[in-house]
């Protein structure tokens, strides 16, 4: 040791002393210089999914990966094996154009159980004779005010300032006998699948023209097969707003419930409403539950506005006392909850979104005390809320019960102000709505991912694609969509280390099946 040090081999002399001291470090010492299997490195598909959750492009992986490899780190693979696990996120059959870009059905929802199956190969195997269901939900929605490109188009009238997109989202994989696979975040655009997309305005004619030929591809769908097993088909239109429900019931206004026709004036008769019969038929578009936090918000700050001539509607000097008590109200928001609501945003409506409405109901204490309306009111909303936004099966009779005597309550309280259409169909049919559906929770038939799908679309587009030519910015944003949608790419993400977790009002909690529950009905439905 003395001579290593003489010679001036002071880390030299370092090392064998310490392993001299520590001969149990010999062995590991051997493994890190001479066993190369130690090293531990990504393989594709953990690499894409790293790539896709840090939103790097081709440059920025790039240049991590040679940093890493610089410090003798090299646990990325190459771009061109990132590649080619792009690829097996793609099904077959994509259709690009330079109006937008389209997969066949038959060919997402086969890719789709494909990589779902990667996930849990293990207990299909167990479940190998008997069939499979994915059950999924599906439904479009368009988005106006988009960046209009500075890119030649074949086709004259082109306008890309719309977009209309239709979307899927698989739920779940089941046997006869039990869950094999359930989506996590079925209200996430982690699992939101794209069908199309399309650069044109959402008109009523389109509306209908969409619906009828996704109609026609479902009734064509055949079971997938793998390995032997035939998995089937469940699909569920309840990925759509109020707009698009009312026009594909064909019901003559907004202002008019499509279940049970009821008109505004005629929403108050809650004896007359509650003994209306029903078009049962609607129930499978669903509850919108995600505009639903937003229409009851509004819905409650309408109420409020006109407290001081106490009429449905404003006309002559009342629409100043209306303006007067509306611009009053936006000011307590915004100081009181750093809330801005009902503002209107150029091109993009208003300030009205799920967040605002949900930190609304959340803190209705506050709100109740803004809007100087009964705090009653506003808390049984949002129970309700709650209860059809919680992902958890539903005690359906205490949920009827709890609603009618929530709408007789406004109704007690504000007689004078009409219900709107949305907040009749959550009250007086949402029990009904929810019962449709058996099993299947209603938080979780959400249209949520595929509006948050939409915003995608616009970041993604802006920065995420080549922009030289239409074909190849469409191009790029399905394969974009696809991969970010992936299902086993999702499953192996980075996950966040912490989750938010509604805090559920205890009355909401009451109307809900607790997990126990929940599973024993299951299993006696199954048998």
């Amino acid at each position: 040791m003395t001579r290593l040090k003489m010679e001036q081999k002071n880390d030299f002399a370092c090392v064998v002393e310490h392993l001299t001291k520590n001969p149990e470090k010999v062995k590991v010492v051997r493994n890190v210089l001479f066993n190369k299997s130690q090293k531990k490195t990504f393989d594709e598909d953990r690499a894409l999914a790293l790539y896709t959750s840090l939103s790097l492009s081709k440059w920025k992986y790039l240049c991590l990966r040679q940093a890493l490899s610089d410090y003798e780190i090299p646990v990325l693979p190459s771009y061109h094996d990132l590649l080619e696990a792009k690829k097996r996120c793609y099904p077959q059959d994509l259709e690009i154009i330079e109006r937008g870009a389209r997969v066949k059905l038959q060919a997402l929802l086969n890719l789709t159980v494909q990589r779902i199956l990667q996930v849990v190969d293990s207990k299909v195997e167990s479940s190998s004779s008997e069939g499979l269901k994915l059950i999924s939900k599906w439904g479009f929605d368009g988005a106006s005010s988009q960046s209009t490109y500075k890119q030649r188009s074949e086709n004259g009238d082109l306008c890309d300032s719309s977009i209309f997109m239709a979307s899927l989202v698989p739920l779940k994989l089941v046997s006869k006998s039990s869950i094999i696979w359930e989506n996590p975040k079925p209200s996430s655009t982690h699992y939101c699948r794209p069908i199309k997309f399309k650069f044109c305005k959402e008109t009523a004619e389109y509306i209908k023209q969409e619906e009828a030929a996704l109609n026609q591809e479902i009734e064509n769908l055949i079971p997938t097969k793998w390995n032997a097993i035939e998995i089937s088909h469940e699909l569920h239109m309840t990925m759509i707003d109020g707009k698009v429900a009312t026009i594909i019931t064909d019901t003559s206004a907004a202002s008019i419930c499509n279940i049970c026709l009821a008109k505004p004036t005629e929403m108050n008769k809650l004896s007359e409403v509650f003994s209306r019969p029903a078009q049962e038929n609607v129930y499978k578009y669903g509850l919108s539950s995600f505009h639903m936090w937003i229409r009851c918000m509004e819905c409650i700050l309408h109420i409020s506005y006109n407290m001081d001539f106490k009429l449905w509607s404003a006309r002559g000097l009342n629409k100043e006392l209306k303006a007067a008590k509306k611009q009053l109200i936006q000011q307590k928001f915004k100081q009181q909850m750093g809330l801005l609501v009902d503002v209107v945003k150029q091109g993009f409506g208003t300030t009205n979104d799920g967040n605002t409405a949900r930190r609304f109901f959340r803190e209705y204490e506050k709100s109740a005390e803004i809007t100087n309306l009964d705090q009653n009111l506003l808390k049984r909303f949002a129970v309700i809320l709650q209860v059809i936004s919680s992902g958890c099966a539903i005690k359906i009779e205490k949920f009827r019960i709890y609603c009618r005597q929530t709408a007789e309550f406004m109704v007690h309280l504000y007689p004078w102000f009409y219900m709107p259409a949305s907040v009749h169909e959550l009250l007086v049919h949402g029990a009904d709505i929810c019962n449709y559906f058996g099993l299947l929770p209603i938080g979780i038939l959400s249209e949520e991912a595929g509006e948050a799908r939409n915003k995608d679309f616009r970041r993604v587009r802006e920065f995420q694609t080549r922009k030289f030519n239409r074909v190849k910015t469409n191009e790029d944003l399905l394969h974009n969509f696809l991969i970010s949608s992936d299902p086993y790419l999702s499953h192996i993400r980075p996950k966040y280390s912490y989750a938010k977790k509604l805090n559920l009002i205890p009355e909401a909690i009451e109307l809900l099946l607790l997990p126990e529950e929940a599973t024993e009905a299951i299993e006696t439905d199954l048998q």
